[in-house]
């Protein structure tokens, strides 16, 4: 099977596993039909948020054994069954269970399988990367206001059916293109060498992950406060999303020309750069433009971190690998907006981002280490 097609299928795959984080789309419609409140309707995300999580630590450790298009079909199933029970869910426990367990785990389960046949090319892996993790981005951003449209003309029930079919066959498709026969597996000798030398650089690049997620994640949720202005809201969310997909998408292809350690330290210069406008107390477009850079900040470490993952690990321990590393942002993604909230009240934001900016400098040390281990003897 040629590399483009394994390629294209991945691309489709994680564009057609992205309903997650457009949760908030259904939440206006859903509490109401459901005599729901917020707080409620927050716990389906997290459910599924825990679930993407579990799933692409285990969905990583099968995919490096079972072929992708029996995992891309399995996240198929899981998908559609997910979306056609949240149509017909009556009750919160009910959404928990189609959207937050199943929506939640196919949607890791599919993201693993096709970072793994980005991650495990032999040239090109951070184009690849690139092009396969701002899919999942743009699935979202495009999947976001479909739905809300979508809602308003046909209802609940019918959207999440409607849903159900078009993702259902974009997955048979993305299945079709994926190869269907098993990684293959080194010799046990060389499986052995090689297994001892990734460790110390795979924990220096989980604190990597986490710690230069960190700042993003908390923008998001609380993009609102940094834009400064009520009126600047929706255009700071906007920004940050555009510079999330854009660094998703440039980062893969510039790391195959300058080198992934060259990279990674230039996303933590960036990651400082986007901190200290905010730091500052900055608002209006000067805020804006912090927020920009940080979400091209987060979007590049997206790519950068699993082609990070690949050059320091065995093809045949790829997705068992990045699963793990993949934890130091979910860690982030749980720990850093509420942390951000919670101190706020008392530090304002410009000192919650004076904070991140000492975050900032030790996920560059991270980096630092990362870089220096992963060029050391075995």
């Amino acid at each position: 099977m040629s590399k483009r097609r394994a390629i294209t299928g991945a691309v489709l795959l994680d564009l057609a596993v992205s309903p997650l984080f457009a949760w908030d789309v259904f939440t206006d419609m859903l509490g109401p039909e459901l005599q729901a409140g917020e707080t409620a309707l927050a716990g389906v995300f997290s459910v599924g948020l825990v679930a993407f999580m579990a799933a692409v630590v285990l969905g990583g450790r099968t995919a490096d054994r079972t072929p992708p298009r029996r995992l891309a079909l399995i996240a198929a199933t899981g998908m559609v069954a997910g979306l056609l029970g949240s149509a017909v869910a009556g009750s919160v426990t009910a959404m928990v269970l189609a959207f937050g367990v199943l929506v939640g785990a196919s949607s890791g389960l599919g993201y693993a399988t096709a970072v793994r046949v980005a991650g495990t090319v032999q040239t090109g892996r951070g184009l690849a990367l690139g092009l396969v993790v701002s899919a999942y981005a743009i699935g979202t951003a495009v999947l976001a206001p479909l739905a809300s449209t979508l809602l308003i003309a046909l209802g609940r029930a019918a959207t999440f059916a409607l849903l159900a079919g078009v993702l259902g066959l974009l997955l048979i498709l993305a299945a079709v293109l994926v190869p269907g026969t098993a990684p293959e597996r080194r010799a046990a000798v060389e499986h052995d060498e090689h297994s001892r030398r990734p460790k110390l650089p795979v924990v220096a690049l989980w604190l990597a992950f986490g710690l230069g997620s960190a700042p993003a994640l908390a923008a998001f949720a609380q993009a609102g406060q940094l834009a400064g202005t009520a009126s600047t809201v929706a255009l700071a969310v906007t920004l940050l999303n555009v510079g999330n997909f854009a660094g998703r998408l440039i980062a893969g292809p510039l790391s195959d020309r300058i080198g992934r350690p060259a990279a990674l330290h230039a996303n933590a210069a960036l990651l400082v750069l986007a901190c200290v406008p905010l730091a500052l107390g900055a608002a209006g477009p000067l805020a804006l433009a912090a927020l920009l850079v940080l979400g091209t900040q987060y979007g590049a470490l997206s790519t950068l971190t699993p082609a990070a993952t690949a050059d320091v690990t065995p093809p045949d321990r790829f997705g068992a690998t990045f699963g793990l590393v993949f934890t130091g942002w979910g860690v982030a993604g749980i720990l850093a907006p509420v942390a951000a909230a919670a101190v706020a009240p008392w530090l304002g934001y410009d000192g919650v981002y004076l904070a991140f900016l000492v975050v900032g400098a030790a996920a560059w040390a991270c980096v630092a280490a990362f870089t220096r281990l992963s060029h050391a003897p075995a």
